[in-house]
């Protein structure tokens, strides 16, 4: 993760939470020093049983929501830093970009930032 010329006045650690489908993992922690690096993978597995129409699955992650946030473990609860949502479909399959790069490896978010960071 960068954010070009930020230093976080909060030197406690950040990590990286995602929820899909239901679901929710977390990053290890990482130092709070820009770019931030996740040495990891979050494997998330979801079963369809009831579910027989390709245009159904569809409509289901179309209706789900996937929420990353950056956290930093500012006590008492930590803080939330920055957001992304977007719904599961768009999220696990998008669409092609016209910018040049490896389609399903690599992929570029823009996440947006809190309040509460300044």
């Amino acid at each position: 993760i960068t954010c070009p010329g930020v230093l976080l006045k909060d030197k406690e650690e950040l990590y990286l939470s995602v929820s899909v489908l239901g679901q929710y993992k977390k990053t290890q922690r990482v130092p709070a020093a820009f770019p931030l690096f996740f040495q990891e993978k979050l494997v998330f597995e979801k079963a369809f049983a009831d579910i027989v129409d390709p245009g159904d699955l569809v409509k289901l992650l179309e209706s789900d929501t996937a929420v990353l946030e950056l956290i930093q473990l500012v006590p008492p609860v930590g803080k939330i830093l920055a957001t992304y949502e977007e719904n599961t479909r768009d999220f696990l399959f998008p669409d092609p970009k016209l910018t040049c790069g490896h389609h399903g490896l690599n992929r570029e978010i823009l996440m947006k930032r809190s309040s509460s960071f300044t």
